[in-house]
């Protein structure tokens, strides 16, 4: 399921506009969660949150303050694939902006107060979680489908997981990959290239310069056959629903025409098909969606509802017949036009901002994506014929290995769903369990 991965080079990315009086920063390194080790989920957004809390030189307290002093911000971007710190800061304060970026990436302190602070925080957020039907939904989802595979693990990691990490486990996160050749350094606005260049290669060259091995996942592999999960959580009025099945990366020649299409299917506007059959005509949920989801590799589709228990079946039922429907039919030469014509007013928004054309830029490469990806958006799109989506649509679309999780109370709604024709495997578990392998893939 992992393999290794061709060696990588640091890269520093500079996107100059002395127009702006602003610089913003993206400093991007390619080791995320997918690095956790399985038992300890969690540890690099751990490790992340941890070096924001103080370093050699500064205490939590005076650190923030010195970013207050300069009137920057800085946040962070904990993914699969990649931790981030974003910064924007004034033109003229930059380098002093650089001098706290490099404190934090070299010089944490790890202070063992700041530790267990930030675990206790991160237990409750974990708590609340289960506390919402929706994100707790969305969380299961992902731990049973794709259960045993990387992107399995959710990056926030668990409450199991985050008891089993310690102080000493962050220290060697960063110390095994916070190094050069993993760093995509990025920024843009109003700098001078040259003085910007010779400012990150001077941090870059204090960073370990050895990779440590890096490694890639294959694509999970969806489940055999039909399986549905009740997973209860008692006294629910409403039931949340997710059903999904493979796939699309950003890098297959199918993704635009699946977007397209995806578009028609659930992506969004009241148009949709889910959406209108779902709520416009029998008014079950008050939205009903589908997307993908993609690191490096696929990770899945799914499409989601939140129905009243007593349209909960009812509810499956239709949308898998949608999707059925969908997988045999593609769609229509109308529903193309208008899904390239919707796609391409949104098109505007992917890069409107001197920040967002940053970021695309940095994603292309953690993503492994050809350069100008974003920037060919646009063009690549006008060129998508109807019959090329309805090919990718068959080649795509599998409803014979589907995944349903509904989220509710099995005491309203177990008996209708154990009726359902179409899902001859069934299971309940509780909400608050920790996941299982459910199903052997195909």
């Amino acid at each position: 399921m992992r393999r290794k991965a061709a060696a990588q080079r640091p890269s520093i990315l500079l996107l100059p506009d002395k127009s702006s009086p602003l610089v913003f920063v993206d400093f991007a390194l390619t080791r995320g969660s997918f690095y956790d080790p399985p038992q300890k989920a969690g540890l690099a957004s751990l490790t992340l949150s941890l070096m924001f809390r103080g370093t050699q030189r500064r205490s939590n307290a005076e650190f923030h303050r010195a970013l207050d002093n300069l009137g920057a911000e800085m946040s962070l971007g904990k993914f699969k694939e990649s931790l981030r710190i974003y910064g924007v800061v004034l033109a003229e304060k930059v380098h002093p902006f650089l001098d706290l970026l490099e404190e934090m990436i070299l010089e944490p302190r790890f202070p063992e107060d700041e530790f267990v602070k930030l675990k206790d925080q991160f237990r409750s957020a974990l708590l609340d979680e289960l506390g919402s039907d929706d994100d707790i939904a969305e969380r299961r989802f992902q731990e049973y489908l794709l259960y045993g595979h990387p992107y399995g693990l959710v990056t926030s990691g668990s409450l199991a997981s985050l008891e089993r990490i310690t102080l000493d486990d962050v220290k060697q996160f960063h110390a095994k990959n916070f190094r050069a050749p993993h760093v995509i350094f990025a920024a843009t606005g109003g700098f001078a290239s040259s003085a910007m260049r010779t400012r990150m290669s001077k941090i870059l060259a204090r960073m370990p310069k050895h990779a440590a091995i890096t490694e890639e996942a294959d694509p999970p592999e969806m489940p055999r056959g039909r399986h549905l999960l009740l997973l209860n959580k008692p006294d629910r009025t409403q039931s949340q629903i997710l059903i999904g099945t493979r796939g699309v990366s950003f890098r297959d020649p199918d993704y635009l025409p699946m977007a397209m299409a995806n578009h028609v299917f659930g992506g969004g506007s009241f148009s949709a098909r889910l959406m209108t059959e779902v709520r416009v005509k029998r008014g079950w949920s008050y939205g009903a969606y589908s997307w993908f989801r993609s690191g490096r590799v696929p990770m899945f589709f799914a499409m989601s509802a939140v129905p009243s228990n007593k349209d909960t079946a009812a509810c499956v039922k239709l949308m898998l017949d949608l999707y059925e429907s969908f997988a045999r039919k593609g769609i229509t030469k109308k529903e193309f036009s208008f899904a390239r014509t919707s796609l391409l007013n949104q098109s505007a928004f992917l890069q409107d901002t001197l920040r967002k054309r940053l970021e695309n830029k940095v994603t292309e490469k953690i993503l492994g994506l050809p350069a100008g990806f974003y920037d060919s958006y646009v063009a690549r799109l006008r060129r998508v014929t109807h019959a090329q989506v309805v090919r990718a649509v068959r080649r795509q679309t599998d409803p014979k290995s589907v995944f349903a999780l509904v989220l509710g109370s099995a005491e309203a709604v177990e008996s209708e769903l154990k009726g359902l024709e179409g899902f001859p495997n069934f299971h309940r578990r509780s909400f608050d369990e920790e996941p299982v392998a459910l199903f052997l893939p195909r």
